[in-house]
């Protein structure tokens, strides 16, 4: 008998924790939660990645270049949250570290972990 067998519920509970989503407290106690680009549907996923495409030399950006790279930083933002990506948006406004700060650390949270064996 092989020791290969795995139930579908073992294999959600490990691919949760891999992909598990960030989440942001607002300021008013809200959470928002940005989900993994894994789980994005595809639409969303490819305007995601369109938009941090336009994020990727931002060492070289002119001033002029600085709205453009902020708008595609609140898109991001805003396709990956689950809900409050809008508030999200409004409350990191006008604090453009900020802003890369937070996409920054869900980036690096979408980022595919190394998988772990599943206990149970």
């Amino acid at each position: 008998m092989s020791n290969n067998v795995f139930t579908l519920d073992a294999l959600r509970q490990e691919v949760e924790r891999q992909y598990s989503p960030v989440t942001v407290t607002l300021a008013d106690g809200t959470d928002v939660t940005l989900r993994n680009l894994l789980r994005l549907d595809r639409k969303d996923r490819d305007k995601v990645m369109e938009s941090l495409k336009q994020l990727e030399d931002t060492d070289s950006i002119t001033d002029g270049d600085v709205d453009s790279v902020v708008d595609a930083a609140f898109t991001v933002l805003e396709l990956v949250a689950e809900k409050g990506g809008k508030k999200l948006v409004a409350e990191l406004e006008g604090d453009i570290p900020l802003t890369m700060k937070v996409l920054e650390t869900w980036m690096a949270a979408s980022q595919p972990g190394e998988a772990t064996r599943s206990e149970g």
